[in-house]
């Protein structure tokens, strides 16, 4: 990746992230006076779906920056908006972290959130499920690339390149939508539920162009990640 590329990047994701976090405070109010601010009171789901999506999204980000230059025209320009879609809701998403006082990261195991859900009467057995076995080992989120997965799609090229980032981003979005799926219903705040009903639809409209690209070169994905 050459330093023009790289600078651009960092630039970009900057940007996003400021947008993000200005739109945020927007949203919540920032910057009124004490008296008049009503920012929302999150809970576990609104915090915890916050963290571990950023996490999630800053995974598709590494993917879809390692394939420049190194992949057809098609999937340059999907991975393109994969990238840019998930910077500007990282930066939306650290944004409400910030204005809750809440750690950018999470301090425990991923997807306990979903089984809080149930607390409140919105997560259900299936949310409390996925958090259970939506991830290998217990630490892991689902549809996440291993570091030899990221590795090899950092050296492959061409047409192979094409096919393994096809299969890595699929399976990363389906692993995504247990989560958004989950938030949707269980959120707290109606701005987090509205942001993970929009990720939802455009990570279902995503799959299925990739799933299309990816039947057009005579492959498969790889297997969906387990959920409950």
């Amino acid at each position: 990746m050459n330093r023009r590329r790289l600078t651009g990047q960092v630039f970009s994701a900057t940007a996003f992230m400021v947008i993000g976090a200005v739109a945020a405070m927007l949203l919540f109010g920032a910057g009124r006076t004490p008296s008049s601010a009503r920012t929302p009171a999150a809970r576990t789901v609104d915090i915890g779906f916050s963290q571990d999506m950023i996490v999630h999204h800053q995974q598709a980000v590494t993917m879809a920056q390692a394939v420049g230059g190194r992949v057809s025209a098609p999937v340059a320009q999907l991975a393109t908006g994969i990238e840019l879609n998930q910077l500007k809701e990282i930066g939306q998403m650290q944004g409400w972290l910030s204005l809750w006082n809440a750690p950018q990261v999470p301090s425990g195991p991923p997807m306990t959130w979903m089984a809080s859900g149930q607390d409140h009467g919105h997560g259900g057995h299936a949310a409390g499920s996925a958090a259970g076995r939506g991830r290998a080992g217990g630490d892991t989120m689902p549809g996440m690339a291993s570091v030899q997965e990221v590795q090899r799609l950092g050296e492959t090229k061409g047409t192979a390149a094409d096919a393994w980032f096809l299969k890595l981003m699929i399976r990363h979005h389906e692993g995504g939508l247990i989560m958004t799926t989950a938030a949707a219903r269980a959120a707290t705040l109606p701005q987090v539920r509205s942001l993970a009903t929009l990720i939802t639809a455009e990570q279902r409209q995503e799959t299925a162009t990739m799933i299309g690209l990816l039947s057009a070169m005579g492959q498969r994905p790889l297997a969906t990640p387990a959920h409950g």
